[in-house]
């Protein structure tokens, strides 16, 4: 069985960012647990989750892979050091990392996409600049997969980023 963790905003995620992947992951046989900064976050629209870790509780050797639902408040965990090793690792492990919304730009502020195809929220056309800035190409699709990454758009990419992701666990 695969493990899949998902970081959440304490606040402010997208809230079908969170329900549909793991509704997704869930239903192909895969044991999914959540994390954030917070015990509880509360997305844009009021849906609460509960977490299994806080992210200092977490170990990357735990799980097979890590997925950062999207929305506004992702983007306050850019500054989170702990968040950021913890991603590290899971880079360094060859696990697969995935991200939705505006929270590929966390990715790519810590270097993570360096040198990879991605995508994510560009309704203010800063995410191309921000790939060239951080080394990393922009790709105007819904979903792009490269090697153990995996990122999509937004909450009409949930599905198909999800698909996605399975498909690099397998």
């Amino acid at each position: 069985m695969k493990r899949i963790l998902m970081v959440l905003a304490p606040k402010d995620f997208r809230d079908s960012e969170y329900i549909v992947p793991r509704a997704f992951w869930e239903q192909n046989g895969a044991d999914v647990m959540t994390c954030s900064t917070e015990f509880q976050s509360t997305g844009k629209y009021g849906y609460k989750v509960t977490h299994d870790f806080e992210i200092n509780e977490v170990c990357a050797g735990d799980f097979d892979a890590l997925f950062f639902v999207g929305g506004g408040g992702s983007l306050e965990l850019v500054d989170n050091e702990e968040l950021k090793e913890l991603t590290e690792n899971f880079q360094q492990s060859k696990k697969v990392i995935g991200a939705l919304c505006a929270a590929p730009r966390n990715l790519l502020q810590w270097g993570i996409l360096k040198g990879k195809k991605c995508t994510g929220y560009n309704g203010d056309g800063k995410l191309p600049d921000l790939c060239k800035k951080y080394g990393a190409q922009f790709v105007d699709q819904s979903t792009v997969t490269d090697g153990q990454y995996v990122t999509g758009t937004g909450p009409h990419s949930a599905e198909e980023t999800a698909l996605a992701l399975l498909d690099v666990l397998s």
